[in-house]
């Protein structure tokens, strides 16, 4: 509960950051998005054992401001994700069922998008890509296990759609860690050690909407 009501605080502060930041250029645009991820942690070992994990889904949702620069848009946003439950299916290669699994964890990330966009008559297709800022947080377990701070970096791909008086983005978009996500931590008596460069990749399906 604090978690969350912490998260949503700074998800607060966040959305009145970017209006507040908001420039006069007419076609600049204020919008949110919703969607599902699914998620991936890289392997980890266990003195001679290596021990790998199931996928976990959730759920994500984002404020951004979008800037279009001709072709190319820079989007800047702030994203809350719920990873669900991650360091799931390792108990059996450990092969000890008293080790506990599956620990809830969240994120405040900071995604900067830039988009390159190929206007149609109709729609408007585009690629992206960009840094994503990242900042973990989890259940008592393992909280103070998680890095405070990792990067990441995002491609995907989107199209914006005007429907009914709405401009829609459907995008989907494929997040990579490329620093380190986990700290060293013992868990039922079994220290855990990431490998140099364990890492959360996550794919992400999701609807924005222009405000």
């Amino acid at each position: 509960m604090v978690r969350q009501t912490v998260a949503s605080r700074l998800f607060s502060y966040g959305l009145l950051l970017l209006l507040l930041a908001l420039p006069t250029a007419a076609q600049a645009q204020l919008g949110v998005s919703l969607g599902l991820n699914f998620n991936q942690l890289s392997d980890i070992k266990t003195g001679d054992t290596r021990a790998t994990f199931d996928n976990s889904q959730g759920w994500h949702v984002a404020v951004w401001f979008d800037l279009p620069l001709g072709p190319v848009a820079i989007r800047p946003g702030l994203r809350y994700m719920d990873a669900g439950s991650l360091y799931r299916g390792f108990r059996e290669d450990l092969s000890d069922p008293s080790v506990q699994e599956g620990f809830d964890v969240t994120l405040l990330e900071i995604p900067i998008d830039v988009r390159y966009r190929m206007p149609l008559p109709f729609l408007t297709p585009y690629v992206m890509a960009g840094p994503v800022l990242r900042f973990p947080s989890g259940d008592e377990a393992i909280k103070d296990n998680l890095k405070e701070f990792s990067l990441a970096g995002s491609l995907g791909v989107g199209v914006e759609v005007s429907l009914l008086g709405l401009r829609l983005y459907p995008e989907l978009q494929y997040t990579f860690g490329v620093t380190e996500f986990t700290k060293g931590f013992e868990v039922g008596g079994v220290e855990i050690n990431p490998d140099a460069r364990q890492h959360l990749n996550v794919v992400m399906l999701r609807v924005g909407v222009a405000l």
